[in-house]
């Protein structure tokens, strides 16, 4: 009767969301689901034109729109391995020739790439002004992370999708591969993987191919590779790219094909130990494919891609100490794999709810599905439980009692902000009331985590003055709102028992750059943190000018290079500063106000 109750209470849930469904960004659209280090900058790569011709395209199959054909040669399943091998280093080196299916108008500019629009939500086409692309570029590659921001990267992976216009200097695919890597090293694979989807094969560049491997891995799709196999193998030429061939001969049934590949890979070793044996496994899961493959992880040190994307797709789990050197965007990569069980999925959730991967609704629509997975963990099923209960128990004071179980005792950290994730919507049904004055600053964090600022400033007359509550709703909520006077900022900065005040000076950076606090307050206060929200740098300059130019997605983007860091705790007061004046002042004052108000909760 209980299971039945609760999961019950979980569907409910899912509805509640669905009636929630209020603008993320000062209620003015759906939630959006959308790492430190510079290194030499990157050499100019010429533009290609908005619509190439079979004369200047990189010579590579395109799906759907090209065939390619070998002008002589072939590698087949009767060829003995040392012939195989010498037939196709012969093959590598002719040319290949494309015919194009498909009328010129009917292929896919370069000029302008993404997946969503303006009108759906996206930066507008002419984001970047007409800002260098060289040095766009350079930001996107330097960007290596993490970001301590999880609204940040929810912005510039919106940023990252949205249909730009290609900058001036930087070729096209080019420029959307260095886009795609940076969404995967922020955790979302699945943007990714639609993202370099939208250049055609025949467009493809050597560092576009490079990337979309890393992509289809991540996301354990061994068929999405398939189509730019040949061209891989020939612009990249390293021993994935040639032992892929295997695993798409077999997966098209051709196992005669695949067995030559395999064997021709072993004796040549383009890949080794368990990586071959991962090969293996993956040609015996094709079709007609009949080769029973261990898979034995003893002794295997650490994760790469290939591992990674092989062991997805057969459905294996490695073990968790090769991830120990992983970066945290693994997280987000394991979240999203479609082909394991709910309760797996979990396991790695919060940390892609906390990277910004997650949304509230794809928390509570995952843990829904826990309920029902007969190999979930004890713990798993009492979090799906508490979560069912914090949206549909009888009254507030269960619903609250539910959230702070889930919230935990320890409110800081990932842990903590995918568990505010997790309640957002929940939180916003709570009537402000002074009964729930103790969890009030829990409640209005968590419902900022999805952008529900309005919900969060019906409790600006339940909070205190000089409270976490107090704060984040003088940051985050929309129109005006009350200047932060002295008084109150001495409050908070008593209360304060972060670093060094970090969270004061944060505060104090955030209130400055929304223009929220009182002119003689704003100095008084600095003066008594002995910080200068002010202090000129390069990077402040350029993210300034950007702002003046009124270029969107330059800001976003230097604003994102501006947030890395491992948390919000050692991200520089005048960093808050500038990013949040500057997305103010080029209309992105919503992602402004959550940001500000993320950093005084979490720094």
């Amino acid at each position: 009767m209980t299971d039945k109750i609760t999961k019950g209470g979980l569907l409910a849930a899912t509805a509640v969301i669905l009636a929630f469904a209020l603008p993320a960004l000062g209620q003015q659209g759906p939630e959006s689901l959308l790492p430190e280090g510079f290194g030499d900058p990157a050499p100019p790569a010429p533009t290609n034109p908005a619509r190439p011709t079979p004369s200047n395209t990189p010579s590579t199959p395109a799906t759907g729109t090209s065939s390619v054909k070998p002008v002589s040669g072939q590698a087949g399943a009767e060829v003995a391995t040392d012939e195989a091998a010498a037939e196709e280093d012969e093959e590598d080196a002719q040319e290949m020739v494309i015919r194009y299916d498909v009328p010129p108008a009917a292929r896919r500019s370069l000029s302008a790439i993404g997946i969503i629009s303006e009108t759906s939500g996206g930066f507008p086409a002419a984001s970047f002004g007409s800002m260098d692309g060289v040095f766009l570029k350079q930001v996107v590659e330097r960007t290596s992370g993490p970001i301590a921001s999880r609204w940040g990267t929810i912005m510039a992976r919106r940023l990252l999708a949205s249909r730009t216009n290609t900058p001036e200097g930087v070729n096209g695919a080019d420029w959307t591969a260095e886009r795609a890597w940076l969404l995967l090293r922020m955790g979302d694979s699945v943007v990714a993987r639609g993202l370099v989807q939208q250049v055609d094969a025949g467009n493809y560049t050597k560092r576009l191919h490079e990337v979309a491997m890393q992509t289809y891995l991540a996301n354990g799709d061994l068929a999405g590779i398939c189509p730019l196999t040949e061209s891989g193998v020939r612009l990249v030429n390293s021993g994935r790219w040639k032992m892929s061939r295997a695993i798409c001969a077999s997966l098209a049934g051709e196992q005669g094909s695949a067995t030559a590949f395999i064997n021709q890979g072993r004796y040549q070793g383009w890949v080794r130990g368990v990586d071959y044996r991962l090969t293996e496994k993956a040609v015996g899961a094709g079709i007609n494919g009949r080769r029973s493959v261990k898979i034995e992880w003893e002794g295997v040190e650490g994760m790469n891609p290939w591992r990674f994307g092989l062991s997805a797709a057969v459905g294996l789990e490695p073990p968790e100490q090769l991830f120990n050197k992983s970066g945290r965007q693994v997280a987000g990569w394991r979240a999203q794999l479609p082909m394991f069980a709910p309760a797996t999925r979990a396991k790695y959730a919060p940390g892609a709810a906390a990277l910004g991967v997650f949304s509230n609704r794809d928390m509570v629509d995952l843990f829904a599905q826990v309920l029902d997975d007969p190999d979930a963990s004890d713990a798993l099923k009492t979090q799906a439980e508490n979560l069912g209960n914090a949206y549909t128990a009888s009254d507030a004071d269960g619903k609250v009692a539910a959230m702070a179980s889930i919230w935990g005792a320890e409110r800081t950290g990932a842990s903590y902000q995918a568990a505010l994730v997790m309640t957002a919507r929940a939180a916003a049904l709570i009537n402000p009331s002074s009964d729930h004055v103790a969890q009030a600053d829990g409640l209005i964090a968590s419902m900022l985590t999805a952008g529900l600022d309005r919900s969060a400033a019906r409790w600006s007359n339940i909070v205190s003055g000089g409270s976490l509550g107090w704060a984040l709703v003088t940051l985050g909520a929309p129109g005006r709102v009350t200047m932060a006077d002295y008084g109150d900022l001495d409050e908070f900065y008593g209360n304060d028992n972060s670093l060094d005040g970090h969270k004061s000076a944060l505060l104090l950076a955030g209130l400055a750059g929304l223009g929220r606090i009182e002119s003689g307050a704003q100095s008084d206060f600095a003066g008594d943190l002995k910080v200068n929200i002010a202090q000129q740098t390069a990077w402040s300059k350029a993210i300034s000018a950007a702002a003046d130019r009124g270029e969107q997605g330059t800001v976003a983007l230097m604003a994102t290079a501006g947030m890395q860091a491992p948390s919000w705790a050692v991200v520089p007061a005048h960093h808050l500063y500038y990013i949040v004046r500057s997305l103010r002042q080029v209309g992105l004052e919503a992602e402004a106000r959550m940001i500000a108000a993320e950093a005084v909760t979490f720094g």
